[in-house]
Parts: C-alpha cells; structure tokens; sequence
C-alpha cells in the first residue's frame, strides 16, 4: 500500500458525514472473467447531505450486450447513516455484503434489468432513444470478492480514497441465460466531498469542486493479468491537452505507487465521447517502466446531470496488452457536457 497511508478497518465502515454539501461515500467494484468475457461494474454511492443513496449496477455480457440497472433511494440523513454502523450498504435490489475487512465482500443482486444490444444508446435522453433500444430482463448475480492485495490508499483520513485487487468467482444470471464467474477484478472505497465536475491539480476520481471545462477531463483505469500483475489510477487532462497522473501497480505480492502516467486515447471519429482504445505509460516508484495498450470491447455510459449541464462517465469495458500477456478490465472516461 502506500507508504503514507495505513489500512484502517474502520475505512470499510460508514465514515462521519461531513458538513460538505457534496459529502458521499461510496463502493464500487469491477471485475471481467477471461475465460467467458463476461463483466461488470457495481457503484453504490450514499449522499446523505442531499438525503439519497443510488446504485450503477452493470453486467457486460460476452456477446456485447449490457443488463443494466438503477436504484435509488431518498430515505437518507447524516442521522440515518450514524445508525448504519456495520450493516451491509444496500440500495434497491443490489446488496453489498461485508467479510471480513479488507478481505471479502459479496455482491447480491436480484430484480429486473433493461436489456441492451446497443448501450451507446444512453448516450442519449430517453425520449430520443428509438423504440425497442432495451428489453425488460430479470437478473441474478451473486459473486464473491476476495482480495489478493491490502489496500492501496491514494489518501487516507477524513477525506480518503482506496483501491484493491481480487479474485472473483460466483453466477450471472440474466433472462434464461447462466454463466459461471471466475475472474479478477478490483475495488475502491471513497469517502468525502464529490462534484462530478472537472477537477483542478492533480486528477482523482475522489475530486472536489473545479471549474467546468468541455470535453474529456478524466480518464480512470483499472486492469488485471492474473494474480500478480494489476494496475489502477487516474489521469486529468492538463494545460496543453495530454492527461497525465499517477496510480499503483500490484507487482508479484508488492503493490507501489505508479508515477508518471500518461494516457493517450483513440475516439470515435463520429462522436467524440465514444473511446475505441487507449494506451498508458507510467513509471513505478522502484524506477520500472510498463506501457499498455487497450482495446475497448463495450462502452456502457452513465449520465451524472448538473445544473450547467451533464457529466457523462462512460464506462468501456477492455482488452489490455502488455508484455506480452493479455488481462482485463475498465477504461473510464469522464466527458463534461454543457447545457
């Protein structure tokens, strides 16, 4: 983990709210299965200043379609998350349950989904999405999260952010169809305030408030090749267009700071919040140098309205290189729109 920052169980806890309008705590998870393709991103995010918690649940199947998901709901104070304590984070029919910290989570859902063979649809508001863009399908998923690594914590305390990698393994049902998961993922914990906006100074998914720029601001990425090589991090776009951050590296049992990362991404010639591949150059904190280059498979974008305009955080599942070995994971690109 990082050097300044120890694992705290408590972190995997509810934190104290802030006084921060913009106060959130959040889980989220990912994971891809090598074997198969199938994958999916969960985030459960709890904002008890606004009085809502609500939950991004997604599952890419093998074949390019997405189950997705929403639930919401508005039953939250700073009073009612005191009272939470050790209770497993649930927000309409998803469920985060809680192992021991650090070590496992189980994440349970049960209800319907909407079905898409396009996802890029909701890149659109519904009313000009076309008839039929998705079909009503129940979904069954309940898999297991176990680490392979401590935490890895970017920040620590009363505003913190970590993230860690693991072993998954569990079912995917969706309508009729069944896959069995066996794959690798990673997950992170944020707590404190979230704008959604364009960050200032060094990028971060756990970002406070900045002024609103057009276009692409943020790229975050999170890959697996096995059990001894993962990587993570976050790139904000600079000055004179490039995006440049930092991360980790999980290395054998050893997981570093990841310094000097640069990103570059390939879009869509036609629309330009579609990203068909990217490519990450970073140096770890021994001095050893890793490129990779990433294929995008499926996008599933989610729509974060503000009130100058949306922020759309669009999620691309992805083939990554490097070395020679072939892994998995997310390629998540944050878009500010405008009104």
């Amino acid at each position: 983990m990082s050097s300044t920052h120890r694992a705290d169980p408590a972190d995997e806890l509810f934190h104290p709210v802030g006084e921060h309008a913009a106060w959130s705590e959040s889980y989220y998870f990912n994971f891809v299965d090598p074997a198969t393709g199938l994958g999916a991103f969960t985030r459960m995010g709890f904002r008890p200043n606004d009085g809502w918690a609500d939950a991004l649940h997604a599952v890419y199947l093998p074949d390019g379609r997405v189950a997705f998901t929403y639930g919401r709901r508005t039953d939250l104070t700073p009073a009612v998350v005191e009272t939470l304590g050790p209770v497993d984070p649930a927000v309409g029919n998803l469920t985060l349950r809680r192992g021991e910290a650090f070590r496992r989570w189980d994440i349970v859902y049960s209800g319907p989904s909407q079905l898409m063979t396009d996802p890029t649809v909701m890149l659109a508001a519904t009313k000009d999405r076309p008839e039929g863009w998705c079909t009503d399908a129940h979904l069954e998923m309940e898999v297991a999260f176990d680490a392979i690594t401590d935490p890895h914590y970017a920040v620590g305390g009363a505003q913190g952010h970590f993230e860690q990698t693991g072993r998954v393994h569990g079912s995917v049902r969706v309508g009729d169809e069944q896959w069995e998961v066996n794959g690798f993922g990673v997950r992170d914990k944020s707590w404190g305030p979230r704008t959604w906006q364009a960050p200032s100074g060094s990028a971060a998914k756990s970002s406070g408030p900045a002024a609103v720029e057009e276009g692409c601001f943020l790229n975050w990425f999170s890959m697996n090749f096995g059990t001894d090589l993962a990587l993570g991090g976050a790139c904000g776009r600079t000055a004179d267009g490039s995006f440049r951050g930092k991360g980790w590296i999980q290395r054998g049992t050893d997981t570093l700071d990841l310094d000097d990362v640069v990103m570059t991404t390939v879009f869509d010639s036609t629309n330009p919040l579609l990203h068909h591949s990217v490519q990450l150059r970073g140096v770890d904190s021994r001095g050893e140098s890793i490129i990779v280059d990433g294929t995008v498979l499926t996008i599933c974008p989610t729509k974060i309205p503000r009130r100058d305009g949306v922020t759309f955080v669009n999620e691309g599942l992805a083939r990554f290189e490097t070395d020679g070995r072939v892994g998995y994971g997310i390629a998540e690109h944050w878009h500010a729109v405008p009104r």
